[in-house]
């Protein structure tokens, strides 16, 4: 079987698709689930929506694998059940990609820290985060005059920051100046994401193929001998993965995660200590450090899951190693 992913065997790739209610996710999502076939790949899909029929699902090939979450947002209230959907879906389907539909009132970086946390115990590995923003309703919100819903602005807002890629589609509907002025305001919010004018979603082949390849396995020069490593350096949201190759002091482990600068949200993983017996999930939010003894089943190892905007992989690299030794 072919694979457009061809170097990240192990993982399975998990992209995010955003954006408002009809800005065209379920467009770009048959479209991308056409060449993941066309491929000889097997794709997954997660969608969600906020009532209880799923609509557009009906949309969707009927040969490609699909779990519904209704009646409520995966990033908020139905996290728990989202968490264990994803896992549900890997372990029965073993899919090699899975896209992630969110409902319009979905914020990223929670799905971010979702797939993270799952990533310690299952082969998923996050990929990609693609906003659509709909032209014609931002440069609505832009108008002078009209004064904007300050939440579904702070929301777009969000969603647009966590983006690898911007789709400002609908761009027919509006005119050359109200473009621009959308353009702007994006720009303002995330100057890094690669950004795209589209109508009907419609993107080049090449550029769908360049957001699979993103969350490619680190080279051998990246790999540092004796701590397995990968990262996925999005230009904005930045999710850091490294295994934790031997126990470790835990006075040392706390205050080199206390120590991290404010750019980092959350941490988590396993880890074992020299000074005690037991293993430990740990988490990392809000300059605050929380420890939970475990008894994983099977084989689970030791990890870490740094989630940040712009980090310092280098320096996390670097003081890492500190810690190790």
């Amino acid at each position: 079987m072919t694979n457009a992913l061809s170097d990240n065997a192990q993982k399975i790739p998990v992209v995010i698709l955003a954006g408002f209610l009809g800005s065209g996710k379920t467009t770009l999502l048959q479209q991308w689930l056409q060449w993941s076939l066309e491929e000889g790949m097997k794709p997954a899909v997660v969608m969600n929506e906020v009532g209880e029929v799923n609509l557009d699902g009906q949309l969707l090939p009927e040969d490609v694998a699909m779990t519904e979450l209704l009646n409520g947002c995966i990033c908020c209230s139905m996290r728990g059940d989202f968490s264990l959907k994803l896992y549900e879906l890997v372990q029965s389907e073993r899919p090699d990609i899975i896209y992630v539909e969110c409902t319009g009132i979905a914020q990223p970086m929670e799905l971010v820290d979702s797939i993270t946390e799952i990533s310690l115990y299952s082969d998923v590995i996050l990929n990609h985060i693609v906003t659509l923003a709909d032209a014609s309703h931002l440069a609505a919100m832009l108008e002078e005059g009209e004064k904007p819903n300050r939440k579904l602005m702070n929301l777009l807002q969000e969603q647009v920051r966590a983006a690898q890629l911007i789709l400002v589609n609908k761009a027919d509907r509006v005119n050359e100046a109200q473009l621009e002025a959308v353009q702007r305001q994006l720009r303002a919010w995330n100057a890094q994401a690669d950004m795209l004018v589209t109508e009907r979603a419609a993107i080049d082949r090449s550029r769908w193929l360049d957001a699979l390849r993103t969350g490619d396995a680190p080279t051998e020069q990246e790999a540092k001998p004796g701590c397995a490593s990968g990262h996925h350096a999005h230009e904005t949201v930045t999710v850091w993965t490294r295994a934790i190759p031997q126990a470790v002091d835990s006075e040392r482990f706390e205050r080199w995660l206390l120590g991290q600068p404010s750019n980092v949200y959350r941490a988590k993983g396993i880890v074992t200590f020299t000074d005690t017996t037991k293993r430990y999930m740990f988490q990392y939010a809000y300059r605050a450090t929380e420890f939970v003894p475990i008894m994983p089943q099977g084989e689970v190892e030791d990890v870490i899951v740094m989630i940040g905007e712009q980090m310092d992989v280098a320096e996390l690299e670097r003081s890492f190693r500190d810690i190790c030794q």
